[in-house]
């Protein structure tokens, strides 16, 4: 009976379901009968005499009945018995994420060797590359991706040049896919040529493809020759031929550093000088247009190199507030030292040799720990306070050295 007792009660709550979400399309008589069905369950509750013969027969009769007019609450599915908590989770994660911790993924090496954007694992030639386990391990250590193209004939490697405003640029193609095999982003198409055959790859839009074919091809026999293939005529000419079946590229894209961002300290507390934060570009929108030729608002993540009310300078690869050094987090001190891979901060444009840049109230300057690779307030001017987001706290993925609490 006691089992049967649990029964009757799980039964009586999906009753009171069915009529609070079903009784506004339910007839008043059919509504009279789960009322009458309902008290005689609760009776034979409350009854601790009650036989077991009878009571299944009530909890058959409400049973039915509930079949008959509880629509898409009754039975149960697995919608309806779990979409209130996928609903009540789901609010759950939109709150926390909208008040207290945002995920972020860091694209860029802006703020490397703090913070690590995509970067590559080069497989050359004599290298075996990750097999089927291998590339599954990688994926779930480092949220990596393999890409490779194998030479279909065999032949000199061409790659195809574009004429840019800056100059000769390797050329690529903007295309359309899928992340997550759902969600539409961007990617950049790249194309090789051996033997005459066109070989495609696709690498996400914000990896730094060009630099890596640099790194891997260039050298003394490359050069840029005439060619058929480009429709400006010129292509590059690796220097490189390679047999069919053969690799001509292989190499792993890896994750950049995932954290969580912390949007509900700043509410209590002023940002400070050293705080690696994330903030909206959406107010110096026109100014990154210029200087990259995207006009679209994205999240940024830099280290706060001033407040309101300081000036700063940039003297023999050292940050200068009000004169003397900055040295409130480590990052300022290795840099100034060119400590391991910190290559000091690099004189530019608003913090060009000799200048001094005063900060208004409201105001933050932002700057990359990798200063040489870092599109920042030196060439674009000062974060707004309205445009920050929070502070980054904790790297959660992939799990590498920097896995912790942000620095």
């Amino acid at each position: 009976m006691k089992k049967l007792r649990k029964q009757a009660k799980e039964l009586l709550h999906a009753a009171s379901k069915v009529y609070h979400y079903r009784r506004d399309v339910t007839s008043d008589a059919r509504l009279q009968e789960l009322e009458k069905s309902v008290v005689e369950i609760e009776k034979m509750l409350k009854d601790k005499s009650a036989e077991q013969a009878p009571f299944q027969a009530a909890m058959g009769r409400l049973d039915a009945l509930l079949r008959k007019i509880g629509g898409k609450i009754y039975p149960k599915t697995f919608w309806s018995d779990n979409l209130e908590v996928i609903l009540v989770a789901a609010i759950l994660v939109i709150g926390v994420r909208t008040f207290f911790f945002q995920p972020f993924i860091i694209p860029t090496n802006s703020m490397y060797p703090t913070y690590s954007g995509m970067n590559t694992i080069v497989y050359e030639a004599e290298d075996a590359s990750p097999g089927a386990v291998g590339q599954i391990v990688n994926k779930i250590l480092l949220g990596s991706k393999y890409k490779s193209v194998i030479a279909e004939e065999s032949g000199e490697i061409l790659i195809p040049m574009a004429q840019t405003n800056n100059g000769p640029q390797i050329y690529k193609e903007r295309v359309k896919g899928r992340k997550w095999l759902v969600l539409p982003t961007p990617l950049d198409e790249y194309t090789f040529y051996v033997g005459g055959v066109a070989h495609t790859l696709k690498v996400p839009a914000e990896f730094d493809m060009n630099k890596l074919l640099m790194e891997t091809f260039a050298s003394d026999e490359s050069k840029m020759v005439q060619s058929s293939i480009s429709q400006t005529g010129v292509a590059w000419n690796v220097g490189k031929t390679v047999q069919a079946g053969e690799p001509v590229i292989r190499f792993d894209i890896t994750l950049g550093d995932a954290l969580f961002v912390d949007r509900f300290s700043y509410h209590f507390k002023r940002p400070k000088a050293g705080d690696p934060f994330v903030f909206r570009t959406n107010a110096i929108r026109e100014e990154l247009g210029r200087l990259t030729g995207d006009y679209t608002d994205k999240y940024y993540i830099k280290r706060i190199g001033g407040v309101g009310g300081e000036t700063l300078s940039i003297q023999d690869s050292t940050l200068l507030v009000n004169g003397e050094p900055r040295d409130e987090v480590e990052a300022f001190g290795s840099n100034a030292a060119k400590e391991g891979e910190y290559g000091g901060y690099i004189n530019h444009t608003l913090l060009a040799e000799g200048r001094t840049l005063k900060i208004p109230d409201d105001k933050f300057v932002a700057l990359g720990d990798n200063s040489a690779n870092s599109l920042d307030s030196r060439y674009w001017g000062f974060v707004p306070d309205k445009s920050v987001i929070g502070k980054a706290i904790f790297i959660y993925y992939p799990f590498t050295k920097r896995w912790g609490p942000a620095e």
